[in-house]
């Protein structure tokens, strides 16, 4: 392919990048659905108060940092418009509508998706050639699991990018032996780590970089520590209070590390082998796709001989410009080492950990994209003996990879079941109501009093908004006095919530008999705060607890409105409720005595059918 061609078609592999991941990516608005958005959007805003210490590292901070920049700018921009006049205008402007500011958090999160796609065929392209740079890009600008953290205002797929730019210093530096390169891919290292803590990983490449420069010169052993100071200083540009407030730091690294890493938790993997199979099946399987996939573990294990034919056998110190020749064998072997040690690494982290979220697997995948463009080189390119079929093989999987993708982002036009819900309620009872309700459930305004107390116990607020930044929750206190209609709110403990019932999962006749005596008159139940409650589609099995609760709500409550997913949106671990997306919303009529003699009352309004 020609320089001309190829650009050309890189610059239409971008474009489709870019609309998969910016299409539907207003989903939601204005309500946040993604509990984890706003654990950096909370933080970034907090530091306008003049601390920039966030006080919370269960998350490192430099997405925060980068998202407070932005956020400084908009209100540069709006200060000069006349939209805002001092500081506090712009919190009041967070508080009362959230959807500029989530929408700038997830703009960050889809344009660093875009350009790890480009990172990705530069990868491939200077380790392989032009055919591997392409597909590589292809295939990672439309899987499924990369397309849909690119709708999200989190960390994840940032730290991708950035751990992809640490490979590809890893692999300049053993094109070129300049220890510069590998001081650089140290440093990436570090911001990946100080993105999300995963990102450390990409040290790993460093690690290759170093081995071959070592043995390429004989020497340079003064790398070795000189990288590891790189990684640590790029891990404290992006979070400098890691030193600066280093109890604070250890306490929330050990609090962060004992929720992904301990035994017993609900809904997770009872042995090794189970935990394994829910990677392979569940985040793999539907995440990246078996097409991805099996070309993925072709491109890990064919021969590197399989390419002599395209790649030069020339030693690299005999290319006048090492960084811009054509690649050799030792630069495909040192780039499929540095991708295979590194994905290696990252499933095994994964594996060993208690949570098994599919969100780990982002950092990796452009190593998995650029795997699989690897096998199908090496499987139809060099072996077929026509070139129209690499081609060919390569449609077929990008094609595969992207169907999924693309009912996903057509899926998020769907107005969500949470906001269906939110208006049904609104228009259906009566202010002032007593409901009792589940995380993940429609966002409802509490009683002012309700509101006065969550605010002077801070329950709701994550602990870097108390102390000097108690000035923006009074704020948050002002405009939510404004907001109509109220109610009585009540949080059912399956989880967590502000204003917690007796109650709990394992104790669901204290949970009963709570709500009797707080004269609570609807119960509103989320299929993502417990999927292993039986409700209207669920294939979870039953737990005891469930089957108590359940057992005891339908003897004293009817449903009135049931509101499910009707998108057919693809799922990615499913069986541990983790869509962020339409959960099953259902809702119940506490009896009264007049209701005891019609146990079979017809429900006001059935949603399932849309």
């Amino acid at each position: 392919m020609n320089r001309r061609a190829e650009i050309a078609t890189l610059i239409a592999i971008l474009v489709g990048a870019s609309v998969i991941r910016f299409w539907g990516i207003t989903w939601g608005l204005p309500h946040a659905y993604h509990p984890d958005e706003g654990s950096i959007l909370f933080h970034a805003l907090g530091f306008g108060a003049g601390d920039l210490n966030p006080h919370w590292f269960r998350w490192p901070s430099l997405t925060m940092y980068v998202m407070f920049g932005i956020y400084g700018c908009y209100y540069v921009i709006g200060k000069l418009m006349g939209t805002f006049s001092v500081p506090p205008d712009l919190v009041k402007a967070y508080i009362t509508d959230l959807s500029p500011f989530w929408l700038m958090g997830r703009i960050m999160s889809a344009a660093s998706g875009v350009v790890t796609v480009w990172i990705t065929w530069l990868f491939g392209r200077k380790s392989f050639g032009s055919y591997v740079g392409l597909t590589a890009a292809a295939i990672l600008a439309v899987l499924l699991l990369h397309v849909r953290d690119s709708h999200y205002a989190t960390p994840d797929v940032m730290t991708a990018m950035i751990a992809a730019g640490s490979l590809l210093a890893a692999l300049y530096a053993c094109r070129s032996s300049r220890p510069w390169f590998v001081l650089l891919s140290g440093l990436l290292a570090g911001l990946s780590a100080s993105a999300k803590y995963p990102g450390a990983l990409a040290a790993i490449g460093t690690l290759v970089a170093l081995v071959v420069f070592v043995r390429q010169k004989q020497g340079g052993y003064w790398l070795l520590p000189a990288s590891g100071v790189a990684i640590v200083a790029g891990f404290l540009i992006g979070t400098p209070y890691a030193l600066l407030s280093s109890s604070e730091f250890a306490r929330d690294v050990l609090r962060q590390f004992t929720m992904v890493s301990e035994a017993g938790i609900a809904q997770e993997s009872s042995s090794y082998m189970a935990g394994l199979r829910e990677i392979v099946v569940e985040s793999l399987g539907q995440g990246v796709g078996w097409a991805v996939m099996l070309m993925a573990v072709a491109g890990a294990l064919l021969p590197i001989g399989l390419w002599g034919a395209r790649l030069s056998y020339a030693h690299r110190r005999h290319r006048p410009n090492a960084l811009d020749g054509e690649p050799t064998i030792a630069d495909a072997a040192s780039a499929r080492a540095i991708v295979v040690s590194f994905s290696a690494a990252v499933l095994l982290v994964m594996s060993l950990l208690t949570v098994k979220r599919a969100t780990y697997l982002t950092l990796a995948l452009p190593c998995v994209a650029f795997l699989a463009a690897v096998g199908l080189e090496g499987l139809f390119a060099r072996l077929a003996v026509r070139r129209h079929r690499a081609l060919l093989a390569a449609l077929v999987v990008i094609a595969a990879a992207a169907v999924p993708s693309v009912r996903y982002v057509s899926a998020l036009a769907v107005v969500d079941t949470r906001t269906r819900a939110k208006e049904w309620v609104e228009q259906h009872v009566e202010p002032g109501t007593g409901i009792a309700l589940e995380d993940y459930g429609p966002v409802l305004n509490p009683t002012i009093h309700q509101l006065e107390e969550e605010m002077a116990a801070g329950s709701t607020a994550v602990e870097s908004w108390r102390g000097p930044k108690r000035a923006l929750n009074e704020i948050r206190l002002n405009v939510g006095r404004m907001r109509e209609p109220r109610y009585e709110l009540y949080a059912i403990d399956w989880g967590r919530g502000p204003f917690r019932l007796p109650g709990a999962a394992s104790d669901p006749a204290g949970l009963a008999a709570a709500i009797d005596s707080l004269g609570v008159r609807y119960v509103v139940l989320s299929s993502k705060a417990a999927p292993w409650r039986a409700m209207s589609g669920a294939e979870a099995p039953l737990m005891p607890a469930g089957q108590e609760f359940s057992h005891w709500l339908l003897h004293n409550a009817v449903p009135v409105a049931v509101f499910g997913d009707e998108t057919s949106m693809p799922m990615i671990d499913r069986g541990r409720g983790r869509a962020f997306h339409n959960p099953i919303i259902e809702i119940y009529e506490m009896k009264r005595p007049a209701d005891e003699r019609s146990a079979e009352k017809i429900p006001a309004e059935d949603e399932t059918s849309g």
